[in-house]
């Protein structure tokens, strides 16, 4: 599972364009869909967080753990978050297996 094809479900999800998500764009849907792809990227693959905020557009690491802690509290929060999520992360561990 690499974090290009993990953003590629996401921003289509989304209906975000990819290079939208790597850009310093703060529109509410984009940065939802970057939060989501970092967290996903973080739990599918067995990169480190520098690897993953260079991937969306060379951002800190900080930032991809406030993407983790974003999306946890979101999933917390909401279970149409939580099921979205489950739904994204089978859909793309399904697809590479």
């Amino acid at each position: 599972i690499s974090i290009d094809y993990i953003t590629k479900v996401v921003c289509e999800f989304y209906k975000v364009e990819e290079n939208k998500v790597r850009e310093k764009n703060r529109r509410k849907e984009v940065v939802q869909a970057r939060q989501v792809a970092m967290y996903l990227s973080k739990q599918l693959t067995k990169s480190s967080l520098k690897t993953i905020g260079l991937h969306f557009g060379g951002r800190d690491h900080s930032t991809v753990i406030h993407a983790q802690t974003s999306v946890e509290e979101m999933i917390k929060q909401d279970t149409m978050v939580a099921d979205t999520i489950n739904s994204l992360k089978n859909k793309i561990e399904l697809s590479v297996a």
